[in-house]
This record gives structure tokens, C-alpha cells and sequence, in this order.
């Protein structure tokens, strides 16, 4: 399944990638997909779960039954 995205990107790296790929619209295409595959990969799933974690129970104050809710009071 294939989606079309558009973004804006900074002025500076629009001339490198210009300055690199010329008029290879595929071979850019490709190079984007790949930065973002290497990203996506380095940043593991139960990272990103033990973060959503964390935030969560963050939120609550201490001392207030939500706090406690989430396990950290009671």
C-alpha cells in the first residue's frame, strides 16, 4: 500500500538533496523511504511503549487517588 506524503523541509537541505540527486525524482524517493526505515528502526517499539508508560504515570500528582490508580501511592 502506498500513501503520498508532502512536507516542508529547511532551505538547506532542500540544496543538498537538489545538489545530490539532480533530477532523480526515484532515486530520491528512495533515499527518503530508507532514512526513514533506518529511524523508524532504531527507535525500537518497547522504547516507545516504556515511554508512553512513563508519561502516563507521570501525570498523576502525588498524594491524589490517580496517582494511586496507577499504582504508585497505595
Amino acid at each position: 500500500m502506498s500513501k503520498k506524503i508532502t512536507f516542508d523541509i529547511d532551505k538547506n537541505i532542500f540544496q543538498l538533496l537538489e545538489l545530490r540527486f539532480k533530477d532523480d525524482e526515484q532515486g530520491l524517493n528512495n533515499f527518503i523511504i530508507d532514512a526513514i526505515r533506518i529511524h523508524l528502526k532504531s527507535t525500537s517499539l518497547s522504547e516507545e511503549k516504556n515511554n508512553d508508560l512513563e508519561d502516563y504515570l507521570k501525570k498523576g500528582l502525588s498524594g491524589s487517588r490517580t496517582y494511586g490508580i496507577k499504582g504508585q501511592g497505595w
